[in-house]
């Protein structure tokens, strides 16, 4: 199931009584196991038919005999579990899991599950039954549960992202925001709702949000930040960019400026041997690894600073070497960091 399927199934109401959310964004999983909650206890009491467990807190036997039970004066009762693969090898759970309570809305809530869902089917017919694949299983035979996956977001899923959550509450973002937005605050979506909810509260009026408002509310300086950086560096300015990186390096880790200069860098280079009809559009840029046409032209105003094969290679090697001085010797990732914006931008 996805998230788009999941918000459908929320709005009519549609509920199956067990739903196992994980991944690595932890942010996702709470949210939607949150909506789900919601819209099962609709028209319940909370304070009889919510039940909150951890795996490392209760045991299954609890989860299992608060799920057999019947809602109080309501259609649903919802079961939370986080945690919830510490009860995977439970015989309780999986006993359960087989014939869920049709009452009850129960939500496992986990971290990222290592090759959950990629067993074959049938492997549910086994006596110690593996959780993931067998809820897996059940899904696609249209039965009484769902698993949903909240991988990391990449750039270009956290700019989509980013663009949908503006969208939600009735706003637009422009994409050279969106572009600047992410540059500047990352992939992580706890980060990324808490500056778009920062944003929203400074403009509630704005129906659109532009480069201004991102720099102006997230309290980024326009001239000196990561993108800028990025833009300084594909120019191969070298003045300006060691400029900009001494400002950068107060506010922003290492690690943090190594990767956006990386991604810029992985941008140009697939420019250069991609075939444009005119200006670049969306599509393109999707082709590329983007999302919006306007990054693509911005990286794409910087590729004749790299016309040396040879040099841009000997670049990929520059980062790697930086990468490893950083995780190596920590206290020199500072300089590690010079060095790499010296090296990329030496005439």
């Amino acid at each position: 199931m996805t998230e788009s399927d999941l918000r459908k199934q929320l709005a009519k109401r549609n509920l199956l009584p067990v739903y196992l959310l994980h991944g690595e964004e932890d942010f996702l999983v709470e949210r939607s196991a949150k909506a789900i909650a919601d819209a099962a206890l609709l028209d319940g009491d909370r304070s009889f038919n919510y039940h909150v467990f951890r795996g490392t807190e209760h045991k299954a036997e609890d989860v299992v005999s608060s799920a057999n039970s019947f809602p109080f004066m309501a259609d649903k009762r919802v079961v939370m579990v986080k945690e919830s693969d510490k009860f995977f090898a439970a015989s309780p759970l999986q006993q359960y899991l087989r014939n869920p309570n049709p009452d009850t809305v129960l939500i496992l809530c986990a971290e990222a599950l290592s090759g959950s869902g990629r067993k074959k089917a049938g492997s549910s017919a086994k006596k110690s039954m593996d959780v993931p694949s067998f809820l897996t299983d059940v899904e696609r035979q249209k039965g009484p549960a769902a698993v949903l996956e909240f991988k990391a977001l990449k750039d270009a899923a956290a700019q989509e992202w980013i663009v949908a959550e503006f969208l939600a509450t009735g706003k637009r973002i422009t994409p050279e925001a969106c572009t600047v937005f992410n540059t500047l605050k990352g992939n992580s979506a706890r980060v990324l709702s808490s500056e778009i909810e920062k944003i929203l509260t400074a403009v509630p009026d704005a129906a659109t949000i532009g480069v201004d408002e991102v720099y102006t509310h997230l309290g980024a300086s326009r001239e000196f930040n990561v993108f800028e950086l990025s833009n300084a560096v594909s120019a191969r300015n070298g003045m300006l960019a060691q400029n900009i990186l001494v400002r950068v390096l107060v506010t922003e880790e290492p690690v943090m400026i190594l990767n956006t200069l990386f991604r810029q860098m992985l941008l140009l280079w697939k420019i250069r041997s991609y075939s444009f009809n005119g200006r670049a559009t969306d599509e393109d840029a999707r082709n590329l690894g983007a999302v919006f046409g306007w990054q693509v032209e911005n990286a794409r105003q910087y590729v004749t600073n790299f016309r040396d094969s040879e040099y841009f290679e000997r670049c990929f090697e520059f980062f790697l070497e930086a990468d490893l001085a950083i995780k190596t010797l920590p206290v020199s990732a500072d300089i590690a960091i010079t060095r790499l914006v010296a090296q990329l931008t030496r005439k």
